[in-house]
């Protein structure tokens, strides 16, 4: 006869085995949305009419290798990338339509509408790119896009971060006529009338290709540090061939209106783009890093941590000239320590 204790006993075991249950399907279920509620990042990107072969394989080049580092590096889910090229048998299975007015615009309404408050968009536009004196175009297949058209789209994100990216010729005007709030402006050109060929795509995606571009070895590539990986690159390839350089990049972020070739906190450019990045932090709990049975606990609360602490020490930088010298040395020393600190907490955490 099964007694009272026993039967108590058995029912707090199998109460504890369903808890146990429960708590791995909430982990699972959580699992399978990006980054536990975290901001995600979503993209389109475009790669124009080609014009010849040459370009037509750069552009393919370039383009994809940026969607496969977002995917197989940066982990961003395949059904958030939108990939337009003009020949999209190139990749099938990769390219997600062709680079046309209407397919660019079905792109954008469908990321309208998938996107969330806070998440990340990402515009990146490679090829060919003009000004007809008073308009950007974008160079697609069949009737172009223009920077007023561009402007109209990014008004409708106007809750997420944006990060426009044009590597085209003359996509200099973009800082000033796509400049805002919540938005980073990258050009390849200073202005609009340096309209040659450019080479800023290649190096601006191979900024995040195994991290290249990660100059703070935080373990994630920003905006920031791939403009001025790209930059830098750009520069030295025009000197290495004695060739007058005919692209200068700028970066715009704090919604002046006015692009730079170099941000800093006293230009007060790139405070935004040095907190974006693009991939899942290190650290960050996901479906792969669950063996069946357990997660690691804290460790998502610690990468978040580390963010904050990141995003601070950045704040920082930009308030440098406001504050009194000992009062900025000792708020960053303060930061620095306990961003170690975190560190070492991931470190211990993920070794066991």
């Amino acid at each position: 006869m099964l007694t009272y204790s026993a039967f108590q006993i058995g029912l707090e075991k199998n109460l504890h085995l369903l808890g146990v249950r429960l708590l791995l399907l909430l982990v699972l279920v959580l699992c399978s949305l990006p980054s536990f509620g975290r901001a995600s990042t979503l993209a389109l990107v475009v790669s124009s009419a080609s014009g010849n072969e040459e370009f037509k394989k750069k552009f393919w080049d370039w383009s994809s290798q940026m969607v496969e580092i977002m995917t197989a590096e940066m982990k961003v889910p395949k059904e958030h990338i939108r990939f337009l090229t003009e020949d999209p048998s190139q990749g099938p299975g990769l390219a997600t339509g062709k680079a046309t007015k209407a397919e660019m615009t079905k792109a954008l309404e469908s990321l309208q509408l998938q996107v969330r408050d806070r998440d990340r968009l990402l515009i990146f536009l490679l090829g060919h790119g003009s000004f007809d004196g008073s308009e950007y175009k974008y160079n697609l297949v069949g009737p172009d896009i223009t920077g007023s058209e561009l402007k109209n789209w990014l008004d409708r994100f106007s809750k997420q971060q944006v990060v426009l990216v044009s590597t085209t010729p003359c996509s200099g005007v973009l800082t000033k006529t796509l400049s805002g709030k919540n938005r980073v402006i990258v050009s390849a050109t200073k202005s609009e009338f340096e309209n040659n060929d450019t080479i800023f795509p290649q190096f601006f995606v191979e900024a995040f290709k195994d991290n290249r571009g990660d100059t703070d070895k935080n373990t994630q590539v920003s905006i920031l540090e791939a403009y001025l990986y790209a930059a830098q690159k750009v520069e030295a390839w025009y000197k290495e061939r004695n060739r007058l350089a005919t692209e200068h990049p700028l970066l715009e972020d704090n919604g002046d209106h006015t692009g730079t070739a170099k941000p800093s906190p006293a230009n007060g450019e790139g405070l935004m783009a040095a907190k974006i990045s693009l991939g899942a932090p290190s650290g960050v709990l996901t479906a792969q890093t669950v063996a069946g049975t357990e997660a690691i606990p804290g460790l998502g609360a610690l990468n978040a941590s580390k963010q904050q602490l990141e995003g601070a020490i950045q704040d920082l930088k930009y308030k440098k000239a406001s504050l009194p010298e000992a009062e900025y040395a000792k708020q960053m020393e303060t930061l620095l320590i306990q961003l170690a600190q975190t560190n070492q907490k991931i470190q211990a955490l993920t070794k066991k």
